[in-house]
């Protein structure tokens, strides 16, 4: 019955709540509630905001990152030269451009040996006192300067069946 004698927290009132009337601090205290109400959900809506726009970063972020990767990927698949990175090594690169590993250790003036052959082109700069941006252009120098010499095999086209190429000659099948 005489509850508004004890505020939101259950302490007493204080004295000068006394009377049958809520005291101006009571009513003050209501106010207080609905205003820390209404920051709690500002305050919600912010970190929610926060959250989508996080996320819509992110996503942004990865699906750029595996557009460059799909590029990389396909570069290297196509033995581009431009797809030659510091941490492969002489035999990968030899492996993915479809060159002899000799001759590219030739070109780099470095003896084929089996301890070099596990280093990276960045360590092998460093051993070498080279920079490595030079030494790739070396590499793909190397491995242009083979292609020019060495042509690999055209592609063949491919063939119609042979009912197709007969009625193409006006033949009947």
């Amino acid at each position: 019955m005489l509850d508004f004698l004890v505020d939101r927290n259950g302490w007493p009132a204080p004295p000068s709540a006394g009377g049958c009337f809520p005291t101006f601090a009571i009513a003050m205290s209501g106010r207080s509630l609905v205003l820390s109400l209404k920051l709690k959900l500002l305050g919600l809506v912010l970190l929610l905001c926060l959250a989508v726009s996080t996320t819509v970063y992110a996503a942004n972020s990865t699906y750029h990152a595996v557009q460059h990767l799909q590029q990389q990927s396909a570069l290297a698949k196509a033995g581009d030269v431009r797809s030659i990175r510091p941490w492969m090594t002489i035999p990968y690169v030899a492996h993915i451009c479809h060159v002899p590993a000799a001759y590219l250790y030739r070109a780099l003036h470095i003896p084929e040996t089996p301890s070099v052959q596990h280093l990276t082109l960045h360590a092998l700069a460093l051993r070498t006192k080279r920079p490595v941006d030079e030494l790739i252009r070396t590499l793909q120098q190397a491995i242009e300067t083979y292609r020019q010499q060495h042509p690999g095999p055209k592609s063949t086209p491919t063939r119609e069946p042979a009912a197709s190429s007969a009625l193409a000659k006006g033949e009947r099948p």
